[in-house]
């Protein structure tokens, strides 16, 4: 993992230089300061006891948000902010402690599908089997009441991962479970339906806003392909690349992937790749070589659900330049990575 995370640096480092607003640039380069992270869990964390400790209280008080974010999706109330919600027709969408639904989405989309793959595997009794029990539930729930429909299809895919996974018939029971638990939705909460309705291609339409960020980016991309326009110049430089049409939003492409390369051209989105490359195929290949059934085990295969899910919902929203998120992101890249050195033997101190 250290050599892509170093190469993505300099990539980025690069397109500092080379942007044509180069200070603007080096304030947006210090928001990378979220990688430390992933070496902060690496270099710390040296027992997998400690990384199920940190697991389960990671999924133990975003449970009890949880609980607090489905009664704002029927109360309308943001008691942290002593403000109402943004109506559903007769509900809200529920923000949590966050400041906006799809960074609430995004960051309970990772812990549902940590919670959920810890539930179906890991062999606990007692408090912890009772926790990961209901923990799923309520995290998917609150995933729900976010309307944030980027995560909700990180969520699914997500799911269906684990499916592969576990093979056999669990995967075609898992599919009937999802219809089921989707016709559940439906039947108590129309309005979740309502969202995904919503979806508009037409050209004069808002919520094809991100067809037209798209458009835009790869205008961007053909002009700066090699170092990009430059770290966080996406919304100077957006007039001139502009597709025609309506827009409800300008501040970013709406997609990970196209923002990389954006500001830091094609190398860059190569080595941002090459991090989620490496990450998968040394926590598939650690998983396939060291199989187990202890919770380290079924950690790894967290990992593995929660990025692949992370790496589907990026593909509509840019979830990695959310710090909360990213945040999240870089604490389960490096406990995953802990439990990889641990199953190889490889000496962490």
């Amino acid at each position: 993992m250290n050599l892509p995370i170093f190469l993505y640096v300099v990539t980025l480092v690069i397109s500092v230089i080379f942007s044509p607003f180069r200070f603007h640039s080096l304030l947006a380069l210090k928001e990378e300061w979220l990688l430390l992270i992933f070496f902060l869990m690496v270099n710390n964390v040296p027992e997998e006891e400690k990384v199920e400790k940190l697991l389960t209280t990671l999924v133990a008080v975003s449970a009890l948000v949880g609980i607090y974010a489905i009664w704002q999706h029927y109360s309308g109330m943001d008691l942290y902010r002593n403000r109402l919600l943004e109506p559903r027709g007769e509900v809200f969408i529920s923000l949590g402690f966050f400041d906006h639904h799809l960074t609430f989405g995004g960051y309970y989309m990772l812990v549902f599908l940590l919670a959920s793959v810890i539930f179906l595997n890991a062999k606990r009794t007692g408090v912890f089997k009772i926790l990961f029990f209901l923990a799923p539930i309520v995290l998917g729930l609150s995933l729900v009441f976010s309307y944030a429909r980027s995560a909700w299809l990180g969520g699914a895919i997500g799911i269906l991962t684990l499916g592969l996974f576990k093979g056999g018939k669990f995967i075609l029971f898992l599919i009937l479970g999802i219809f089921l638990l989707c016709l559940l939705i439906y039947m108590i909460e129309p309005t979740s339906w309502d969202r995904i309705k919503e979806v508009d291609l037409s050209k004069n339409k808002p919520e094809s806003t991100r067809i037209r960020l798209w458009q835009t980016s790869i205008n961007m991309i053909k002009d700066k392909p090699i170092w990009g326009i430059g770290l966080g110049n996406f919304g100077k430089l957006f007039d001139r690349y502009k597709v025609e049409g309506v827009y409800d939003t300008t501040c970013h492409p709406h997609n990970d992937f196209l923002n990389v390369a954006v500001n830091s051209g094609l190398l860059g989105l190569l080595a941002y790749l090459s991090i989620w490359a490496v990450f998968l195929y040394s926590t598939i290949k650690s998983i396939i070589k060291n199989r187990k059934s202890g919770f380290g085990y079924t950690a790894q295969m967290g990992g593995i659900v929660a990025i692949i899910g992370f790496l589907f919902a990026s593909l509509f929203q840019c979830y990695y330049t959310d710090g909360e998120v990213n945040m999240l992101i870089m604490f389960i890249l490096g406990l995953t990575t802990v439990l990889n050195l641990k199953a190889e033997g490889e000496n962490l101190e």
